[in-house]
């Protein structure tokens, strides 16, 4: 370490005389080397600043990604746990979700369709109808998740990581109520995507049963429910 900051010392005293001797006459112009010198810390600076500018508040990042997810009319993806709130069934499969009152999941052991104030069941395959209020999932309140957006808070960037649909940035925050993907009010994680801001995948832990909620969207088409083919 002491060699190399010799070294050190030693460019930059060569440095600063060639600049004495450059400057040492009104009609002498500095060579490219020494141009380079002083541009090279300059391209630094601002290097660090576009750096700071693109993720200068983490919380408005996740709100306009939230925001965008909204926007869009609907998501789909694979969830595992309480994804519509820790006092409905825990679900482990498919779900889409068409804003406001389109709701499809597949699981293991079953699949259901709610669309409005219809909503259809399926066991083994063969498609029945129920009354609505015996599916177990309601409709997804925009309202509620326009409140939970606000709520967040405590956001700060994490890391990178990639998933299978995009590089992101990893964000931890605190937030309260019914998030797309994830109902829970405690930690929460997020996968922002680099290229389009879309989340894309977010993983929540309730504060007062520590059950996590796992959900990776899938933006490759959009959500589209329909009923069941009779």
């Amino acid at each position: 370490e002491e060699a190399l900051d010799s070294r050190r010392a030693g460019m930059t005293h060569f440095y600063f005389l060639n600049s004495e001797h450059s400057c040492a006459g009104p009609d002498t112009a500095p060579s490219s080397f020494e141009l380079l010198a002083l541009k090279i810390p300059l391209f630094a600076v601002l290097g660090i600043g576009l750096s700071l500018q693109v993720h200068a508040d983490p919380r408005v990042d996740l709100q306009q990604s939230f925001e965008q997810l909204l926007a869009s009319g609907g998501f789909r993806g694979i969830a595992q746990g309480h994804v519509f709130g820790p006092d409905l069934p825990e679900l482990a499969g498919d779900v889409e979700v068409q804003f406001p009152d389109r709701i499809h999941a597949s699981t293991e052991n079953m699949e259901f369709i709610a669309i409005g104030e219809r909503a259809w069941i399926s066991v083994a395959g063969l498609w029945t109808s129920l009354d609505r209020s015996l599916v177990p999932v309601s409709a997804f309140d925009l309202r509620a998740a326009r409140q939970a957006i606000a709520s967040i808070r405590d956001a700060r960037i994490e890391g990178t990581a990639r998933t299978h649909q995009c590089a992101t940035h990893v964000y931890a925050f605190r937030a309260h109520g019914q998030l797309p993907g994830a109902a829970a009010s405690g930690d929460l994680r997020a996968w922002r995507c680099d290229d389009s801001g879309r989340i894309a995948r977010i993983e929540a832990t309730d504060a007062r049963t520590r059950e996590r909620v796992i959900f990776e969207f899938d933006w490759s088409r959009p959500a589209h429910i329909a009923a069941p083919a009779r």
